[in-house]
């Protein structure tokens, strides 16, 4: 593993891990954290070297605004985020990566979808403990944050640890994605999977979801596990899940 570092559309540097096994074909993963979280989730940790292990390139960084990356948290939107993606998926193109993958876990999941819409050139998409839907204040405010953030057009929270801020921008720009319309055309293969005992992110609407549209996505609910894939015995199954689907779909790419 080593670490990289790219820039993103303003010229803010994004901090990343790139992991390339001895065996690297011309095979790539690029992967993308959660909302408040950073590259060194343990559950991106175990993926890059499983499929690092599988043979492929793969990517981690932090979004700008988290992890070692330049940026103002308050500043992240999905639109900010997928242009980030779309540059580490880049990067691994110049780098003699031909067939480029992307995924990721909870908003890093929704916003590779995203992503993979707006290219053509993605061969599948990994979404991990993904919502039915971007964020909204009244899934992650209180009623209180709320008038906050109606009245003064921004919001003070904590999470893990951090004393962070969300503007109205934020939301205004979350409610231009519609992601039943993004699965209902994804232009990819895409594996979605679930964690049953999930309460940050409920999987039954996105089941709901999934069951509602016409395209078929692969997905699968990994019984007793958490929002962050804490336990290693669920993280054990995920990965083997990944590893036999990337098999059974792209068994060439590499």
């Amino acid at each position: 593993m080593q670490p990289v570092s790219l820039k993103n559309h303003l010229g803010e540097t994004l901090s990343g891990s790139l992991h390339r096994s001895a065996t690297a074909g011309s095979s790539g993963f690029v992967l993308g954290h959660c909302f408040t979280c950073s590259r060194h989730t343990r559950i991106l940790i175990d993926l890059s070297n499983t499929m690092a292990e599988l043979g492929y390139t793969v990517l981690r960084f932090d979004f700008s605004g988290n992890g070692q990356s330049d940026g103002r948290f308050e500043e992240s939107t999905y639109t900010k985020q997928i242009a980030e993606m779309s540059i580490a998926v880049d990067y691994l193109k110049e780098n003699k990566v031909d067939h480029v993958f992307i995924g990721g876990h909870s908003m890093g999941a929704m916003v590779s979808l995203f992503t993979a819409a707006k290219r053509n050139d993605i061969d599948g998409v990994i979404a991990l403990a993904l919502g039915e839907a971007p964020l909204h204040p009244d899934r992650l405010l209180t009623d209180s944050q709320k008038a906050q953030l109606l009245h003064t057009g921004s919001v003070d929270f904590a999470s893990r640890g951090r004393d962070l801020v969300l503007t109205r921008k934020f939301f205004d720009d979350a409610a231009r994605y519609d992601l039943k319309a993004v699965l209902s055309h994804i232009p990819c293969p895409a594996l979605i999977i679930l964690a049953a005992d999930d309460t940050v992110t409920d999987p039954d609407p996105l089941k709901r979801l999934i069951a509602d549209i016409d395209q078929p996505i692969d997905w699968i609910e990994i019984d007793g596990a958490d929002h962050m894939f804490s336990s290693e015995k669920h993280r054990q199954v995920v990965m083997e899940h990944i590893t036999r689907w990337t098999r059974d779909h792209f068994s060439g790419g590499n």
